[in-house]
């Protein structure tokens, strides 16, 4: 069967994460992905490293492409990438603001000659407006976003950023693989390619669907006034505890949802997830507690009723969880049908029955670092599934091979290593190590 977007040809000119996250779905669907990197490579292979340009960051974000590392100063490594760029259907890139027109790699340039082009183009926070231009990493959008407030994970007194995964970056990914298929499908109607913009910003407030919600009849009034007051405090000076404070005075946080949240076993950790009453009377009345705050149909956790409520019953159902192992609680709370599932810890679900079940994880034999296991895409196609996905590539794994797709000669590819237009990490490590042999050589006489 033929992957969904077999014959799609993808130059990948991204590094961290949020580019290369979106190029590597579109690798398992199929797409031919080419990532273009420096001699150095990808600036995220040298951040908690398993080998010299292998890190663990770098190998999450990156399976099912081919690397070409090339020194885009000579006008040569150019030539390289013009002669790509002719038959790219997509061209991904996240370069801080003014860099691609620097490396003739902007939309206006490419797209002259490849007027079919769909030209994905990421940046922190956007190309307008006063934080434009502005250097930017997940947590830099999770704090302008207003994300870190809300989320209100405190540490050293100071909130704290999401950390499980990037949740910016994640999202602006997905966000631009979306973007690319559906400019993809718009291509087949119209010929005509385009240009598509994300930011970490933009995406930071995407996914934020209830934080940034507003009423404006009911919550735009209570906004004016607390930030009124707020800016007079700030004048002032104020600390985030007594800006806490304040804003709890207009606006009301969420009580504790017993109903909704991670518990102790007597072996492990259940996490249950109630959503509506009967689901939450279910629960109440199989741990055998008290509270007439889940008849009816509405709950609303932001009431002082459902406030003192929890902290009423929280002991309770704390100490009654304490009473079974997880899998006790999972058989009583199966059976009245209460949402409910164990809190696994990371390093059991490499082998977990449910994960295998479901072929979640896909093992690798990597060039550098040997055996290698890592998620798979999580969509499963009928007709058209997504790939079985190569290794991340090492660096300029693919160089020789690419130019020879390309047209050029033995001797040319060999000339072009030479004059250090074309690179591989074994070339860099030599290089290195020579560096170092020199380096010792000189302290000795020294």
């Amino acid at each position: 069967m033929t992957a969904p977007l077999a014959g799609i040809h993808v130059l990948d000119f991204t590094e961290y994460i949020a580019g290369p996250y979106c190029t590597m779905m579109l690798a398992d669907m199929g797409a031919d992905v080419i990532k273009v990197e420096r001699p150095d490579g990808d600036a995220w292979r040298h951040t908690a490293t398993v080998a010299p340009y292998e890190s663990r960051m770098f190998l999450g974000v990156n399976r099912g492409k081919r690397s070409i590392s090339l020194d885009m100063r000579l006008d040569e490594a150019r030539e390289i990438v013009e002669k790509l760029v002719r038959d790219a259907d997509v061209v991904v890139v996240n370069y801080r603001p003014g860099v691609a027109e620097k490396l003739s790699l902007s939309y206006e340039t490419l797209s002259a000659n490849n007027p079919g082009l769909i030209y994905a183009e990421n940046s922190a926070f956007g190309t307008k407006g006063p934080y434009a231009g502005r250097p930017g990493f997940d947590i830099l959008s999770q704090a302008a976003t207003g994300m870190v407030v809300y989320e209100n994970k405190i540490d050293h007194g100071t909130p704290s950023f999401i950390s499980t995964f990037a949740v910016a970056d994640i999202s602006t990914g997905l966000f631009m693989a979306f973007a690319i298929v559906n400019a993809l499908f718009a291509r087949v109607q119209t010929g005509r390619g385009q240009r598509i913009e994300t930011s970490l910003f933009a995406s930071g407030m995407a996914v934020q669907n209830r934080p940034l919600l507003s009423v404006e009849d009911v919550d735009g009034p209570v906004r004016a006034g607390f930030l009124g007051e707020l800016a007079e405090r700030r004048r002032e000076g104020i600390t985030h505890e007594e800006m806490n404070q304040l804003r709890a005075q207009y606006i009301p946080g969420r009580g504790r949802n017993n109903y909704y949240r991670v518990y102790e076993t007597r072996d492990a950790l259940i996490a249950v997830a109630c959503l509506a009453n009967a689901q939450r009377r279910a629960m109440r009345d199989a741990l055998g507690i008290e509270d007439s705050t889940v008849e009816g149909l509405t709950y609303d956790w932001y009431s002082d009723e459902i406030r003192k409520a929890h902290t009423t019953t929280t002991d309770t159902l704390e100490q009654k969880f304490r009473q079974k192992t997880t899998a006790e609680w999972m058989e009583t709370l199966d059976a009245v049908d209460v949402p409910c599932a164990p809190a696994n810890l990371p390093e059991e679900i490499f082998e977990h029955p449910h994960v295998i079940a479901n072929n979640l994880i896909q093992s690798f034999e990597h060039a550098v670092v040997g055996p290698l296991k890592m998620p798979r895409h999580p969509a499963s196609l009928s007709e058209t599934p997504a790939v079985e996905a190569t290794p991340p590539p090492s660096l300029g794994q693919h160089s020789e091979e690419i130019c020879r797709e390309l047209g050029y000669q033995d001797g040319e590819v060999r000339r072009l290593f030479d004059a250090g237009v074309l690179w591989t990490r074994d070339r860099r490590m030599a290089m290195r190590q020579q560096h170092d042999e020199t380096s010792g050589a000189t302290k000795g006489a020294a």
